[in-house]
């Protein structure tokens, strides 16, 4: 039966962009396995599965956090970084847990002819893209954390900040997708996806440091 779903599903007519779309950010945002499986069965067809993405997103976001805490700590005196490494990683885990949970809306798509191939389409996207931030931005300064007696507690209260945001922050962002065609069917694509959680993250950090 599940086979039935699958086949079903891998010959039914080109998904729209906006479906397309979905499985980008489901994959390289939410981080979701779920969505990098059904993202690698859509390109297959036409990128071949050798070039499909073989990510382990778990250790991607561990190895993330892992740098972020390394990167910060690393401006510390090292009697200070050691008492605190635990909750520095705390916070950070909470910080781009909110990342995550970005939601998105596609407000527009139209297509564009493509320059570089002929009788090709490039669809734009313009989406909106909310993500959760504490009532008051808690983005943690070095030079105020190097004066800090008790960096700990601040560390514990600005993760606690984090994992309680209840305010939501609403940025915009366009995508593209490229037209492929093949064997009769209309497919999506875009070769640097990473570039939407490139944006994504420095749209979030500037939100934090106003």
């Amino acid at each position: 039966m599940i086979l039935c779903v699958q086949n079903l599903w891998a010959q039914t007519e080109s998904l729209k962009p906006e479906a397309v779309f979905g499985m980008y950010f489901d994959t390289f945002v939410k981080q979701d396995e779920r969505a990098l499986q059904q993202l690698n069965d859509y390109l297959t067809p036409f990128l071949g599965a050798e070039n499909t993405y073989t990510i382990d997103l778990n250790k991607s976001f561990k190895d993330e956090v892992k740098n972020l805490t390394g990167n910060f700590l690393a401006n510390l005196p090292k009697e200070t970084a050691a008492g605190c490494e635990a909750e520095t990683e705390e916070y950070f885990r909470a910080l781009l847990s909110n990342l995550k949970n970005t939601q998105y809306a596609v407000k527009s798509m139209k297509e564009v002819k493509n320059e570089y191939a002929d009788h090709s389409f490039v669809a734009e996207l313009n989406v909106d893209l909310s993500f959760p931030v504490p009532a008051k931005i808690a983005e943690i300064k070095l030079e105020e954390v190097k004066k800090m007696k008790d960096l700990r507690n601040y560390l514990k209260s600005k993760t606690k900040a984090f994992r309680q945001s209840e305010k939501q922050t609403t940025v915009q962002q366009k995508f593209k997708l490229y037209q492929v065609k093949k064997d009769g069917n209309i497919y999506y694509w875009n070769g640097g996806p990473q570039e939407l959680v490139w944006k994504l993250n420095e749209l979030y950090f500037n939100n934090l440091s106003r």
